[in-house]
């Protein structure tokens, strides 16, 4: 009896600190970012980085999903030419694939609509590298 009345006085202390705002709540303190958000904002960087007028330019439609890696297709260059993906086992790696449009200005004044997909590369959860593809050249 006695340790129910102090485990509901405790709560109710608790209850009024976290309500004047001496306790704040608990909340999670890792503010890192998904690895969908961290693969869409690099590799959104990297589309704009390869724009002529990256500042004007804007993307739409992009989506982020999980894909399989293709070693012996379009992933193969990254996996035997970048340093953090060389020798790696693959079993470590993961893919998720950020693809859209993006509306940009060209140097002749027209505007240029193009798809890109963009390979973001992990190894054990950390984001090692990007690949960015192109429908048409830039």
């Amino acid at each position: 009896m006695v340790t129910a009345v102090l485990v509901l006085v405790g709560a109710a202390v608790v209850a009024v600190a976290i309500s004047t705002g001496a306790l704040p709540p608990w909340r999670s303190s890792d503010t890192r970012p998904t690895a969908e958000q961290s693969a869409q904002d690099r590799c959104q960087a990297e589309v704009l980085k390869r724009l002529v007028s990256a500042s004007t330019a804007r993307l739409s439609d992009v989506r982020t999903e999980a894909t399989s890696l293709d070693a012996d297709g379009r992933d193969q260059f990254s996996l035997t030419l970048e340093e953090s993906l060389k020798g790696v086992d693959r079993s470590r790696i993961t893919v998720l694939n950020v693809s859209g449009v993006v509306n940009a200005p060209t140097e002749v004044g027209s505007t240029l609509q193009d798809h890109f997909d963009c390979r973001a590369y992990f190894v054990d959860g950390s984001l090692v590298h990007t690949l960015v593809l192109f429908e048409h050249d830039h």
